[in-house]
């Protein structure tokens, strides 16, 4: 019979498990964007973080000077990350409930440029004002 010293411990798995395989992930992404402008994007949302994964997500990415809030049924907040290149992405409900969080490896994320309809309807309001303000000036 064995005794229990026999018994080979293995050391618990880390509680940052899952983070350093993301960080692969994102600098291959990066790679790829750099090489030919393909985006990619990371849905945190369906994956096991724990709060150490998160938290070596967050310092080691860093954080970048641009920080956009979108009020559209909800709010969006997309930052940049101290990477260029790699924007930490949030969408909540109007209740402020955590819709959708994701890594987006690209130039900007796809939520901030305007849409050609947004563009022809801005348009469109802008001309209306200048026809109200002309008017009001005579």
């Amino acid at each position: 019979m064995k005794t229990l010293d026999a018994i080979p411990i293995r050391p618990a798995p880390s509680p940052a498990a899952n983070a350093p395989a993301l960080l692969q992930e994102i600098a291959a992404a990066l790679d790829a964007l750099l090489l030919s402008g393909r985006r990619h994007c990371i849905d945190l949302g369906s994956l096991p973080l724990s709060p150490a994964d998160r938290d070596m997500l967050r310092e080691t990415l860093g954080t970048g000077e641009v920080h956009m809030e979108l009020a559209t049924l909800g709010t969006s907040r997309i930052e940049e990350t101290g990477v260029a290149g790699v924007w930490w992405v949030r969408h909540s409900s109007e209740d402020g409930i955590l819709l959708m969080e994701s890594l987006e490896v690209c130039h900007v994320p796809e939520i901030v440029p305007a849409d050609t309809t947004d563009i022809a309807v801005g348009l469109q309001r802008l001309r209306q004002r200048i026809v109200v303000r002309a008017s009001e000036e005579y």
